[in-house]
């Protein structure tokens, strides 16, 4: 984070605040005197930091609860449209938007696409654009923002918050962060994408009940965002989560990273559609594929999903490789689940029993009857959705 957030949210980075903001967000609706109950708070304490939660416009009373003998109790809620949060997911070549309210309802997507190569800047500005152009069409008060968050697709120094590498954007030891907060005038967060995922997954999707887990992100690169007992798992320097670059094949294909043979040069988009059209310009042809043509990522998974055999060949072959990831993932981290998303959901139907089996029969079978292995609901939103989410979580103390 580049500026420590200020104003109506400062107090809530109070534990007891930030408490009862949790519970009523996982409870749904709450009364003063449960509060009360689940906190250890005296009912006086409780009162006082639930009236200026409402004034302050982060709860309402909504309706009375069942009596347990007396007068029916208010029951409490998180207010939605009260406040907001944006996310910014940028690719190699669209930068995508939401915008969150506190409640975790999404209020908007957009997306702009670029040429390859945006630069820092560039970046920042189209993300300022796209901003004031939501909070134009949606009538929102940027003053009702609790900050936004930057996905990006590499690794971010924790005690910086600046980026490392992030090799698909051609950025090194770049400072993201510091140029978005100058810009746009609020409290920044910069994120990887895969943590990003793991942050949509545990807050509004399928691992909202799980405390270990593994979200495994393919796109034009391979990435994992890990949490362990409720809380995302960084690692020392913030680059936990690199599977991409699990070698699988020693003597296999030459990675950017340096090795040989990494999951990226199997399972990732680049390298599937990179397939493709080798085989295609060396003379593969159906009544699909065009001899001697080149096709795009949603031609490939289109194709495949008629039937066309060197596509549906590509992506079941690269589900093995990911089966074992998925297996290391299972046997080293012991998980609940395993969560695969972005580009993975529009061709999961195709491969996810290759997938399976192969992680199933690779992991050690202990760890593997724990871990159930499921498809993201979000695909490729995941990464800006978890990225609108972070400013969000800081309200609830997470």
């Amino acid at each position: 984070m580049v500026n420590k957030p200020t104003g109506n949210n400062r107090y809530l980075k109070e534990l007891n605040q930030a408490s009862i903001m949790e519970l009523i967000r996982i409870k749904g609706k709450l009364s003063r005197k449960e509060l009360s109950e689940l906190t250890g708070l005296s009912r006086t304490a409780c009162g006082n930091i639930t009236r200026k939660l409402i004034d302050d416009g982060f709860l309402h009373e909504t309706g009375q609860g069942e009596s347990t003998g007396g007068r029916k109790p208010v029951m409490l809620e998180i207010r939605p449209d009260s406040y907001y949060a944006a996310g910014f997911d940028i690719g190699m070549t669209k930068l995508q938007a939401v915008v969150a309210d506190i409640s975790g309802r999404i209020i908007i997507e957009k997306n702009t696409e670029y040429e390859l190569g945006i630069s820092v800047e560039e970046a920042v500005l189209l993300a300022d654009k796209q901003l004031r152009e939501i909070i134009k069409e949606r009538k929102i008060n940027r003053e009702k923002f609790l900050g936004c968050a930057f996905s990006v697709p590499g690794i971010v120094d924790r005690s910086t918050d600046k980026i490392v590498m992030a090799p698909n954007l051609s950025w090194n030891h770049v400072d993201l962060s510091a140029k978005a907060a100058e810009i746009l005038k609020m409290p920044v967060y910069i994120e990887n994408e895969a943590m990003c995922s793991a942050i949509c997954e545990h807050w509004i999707g399928k691992c909202r009940n799980i405390g270990n887990f593994v979200c495994i992100n393919v796109d034009s690169g391979i990435g994992a965002g890990v949490f362990i007992n409720g809380a995302l798992f960084r690692g020392t320097g913030g680059s936990a989560g690199e599977i991409g670059h699990l070698v699988v094949d020693e003597n296999g294909c030459a990675c950017g990273c340096g090795n040989n043979g990494c999951l990226e040069t199997y399972a990732s988009v680049r390298y599937m559609l990179q397939q493709a059209n080798e085989k295609i310009l060396e003379g593969y042809g159906s009544k699909y594929v065009k001899l001697g043509t080149r096709i795009e990522w949603d031609e490939l998974v289109d194709y495949a999903q008629k039937g066309d055999s060197l596509c549906l060949g590509i992506l079941r072959d690269s589900a093995k490789f990911l089966g074992y990831a998925a297996a290391y993932i299972i046997n080293t981290l012991n998980p609940e689940a395993v969560v695969l998303g972005k580009c993975f959901k529009q061709y999961s139907s195709l491969v996810i029993d290759v997938l399976v089996e192969t992680a199933m029969k690779k992991a050690l079978p202990y760890p593997a009857s724990k871990a159930a292995i499921m498809v993201s609901d979000y695909g490729m939103n995941s990464s800006a959705l978890g990225a609108a989410m972070i400013p969000i979580r800081k309200v609830f103390g997470k």
